[in-house]
């Protein structure tokens, strides 16, 4: 299976909004923009976005997600992280045309 930029920043926000004991930092803004200026080199992600401040979103909706975890604990977790992968996945990737 071939590891691409976008599994890794997927997996990334996953353990991040998994785990709240984890602090959400400039480090992981850097890192993350990283993995989207890779995998908009790939095409995973739209070329058109600025990576450091969709880095800086991303690190927001990890911590949106850890907020609204704690205020609906009867949703499954699991529910929620698919959600957030969605939004994530449709924010992100480029434009396709007709859809």
């Amino acid at each position: 299976m071939i590891d691409t930029a976008w599994d890794r920043l997927l997996d990334m926000i996953d353990h991040y909004a998994d785990n709240p004991d984890r602090p959400v930092t400039v480090e992981l803004e850097h890192t993350l923009a990283g993995l989207c200026v890779e995998a908009a080199r790939e095409g995973s992600i739209d070329r058109e976005l600025h990576m450091l401040a969709t880095a800086r979103w991303l690190s927001g909706l990890v911590a949106a997600h850890r907020v609204i975890r704690a205020m609906h604990p009867e949703v499954s977790p699991d529910d929620d992280l698919a959600v957030l992968r969605v939004i994530v996945t449709r924010w992100l990737h480029p434009a396709r045309p007709g859809r």
